[in-house]
């Protein structure tokens, strides 16, 4: 089996934790009674941004997506998915997101669901397609048709 899915713990976990720590010290730093009300309401309006923004593109990743030929296997904390490449109905890429996202809708869904997100290994070039997601699309569509 082949990881075809790029690192994400950093992504799901590090930067989360420092976005809302840097804000959580900035509003207790700014408690002192002397700084106008009108200073935090931008933080705040920061933190709910961040989680909005986490929660549509980072927090649905899965963990780790492997490739073991005619089927994926999906990882999402301790939940596992195997999906065999005939059952992918579409394959969605999002190139100018941050993080790139790659998505696979299913015929039917698991513990995870029926619509599977993962990023990509990274690759440089901001406007090239990825390698994977081409390979994969050939392979699901000779997949439906054996």
């Amino acid at each position: 089996m082949t990881k075809i899915s790029g690192p994400t713990f950093f992504l799901k976990r590090v930067f989360p934790a420092f976005w809302f720590g840097l804000l959580a010290l900035l509003v207790i730093v700014n408690l002192d009674g002397r700084t106008p009300v009108t200073f935090l309401i931008p933080l705040m309006a920061l933190g709910g941004f961040g989680f909005v923004a986490f929660r549509n593109l980072v927090w649905d990743l899965a963990d780790e997506v492997y490739d073991a030929g005619d089927h994926l296997v999906f990882r999402k904390g301790s939940q596992e998915q195997r999906v065999n490449l005939s059952e992918i109905v579409n394959i969605g890429y999002a190139a100018m997101s941050a993080p790139k996202r790659v998505t696979i809708y299913v015929r039917s869904g698991g513990p995870i669901g029926k619509e599977l997100v993962f990023t990509p290994r990274t690759r440089l070039g901001w406007f090239l397609k990825s390698p994977i997601v081409s390979d994969l699309i050939e392979r699901v569509d000779h997949a439906r048709r054996a």
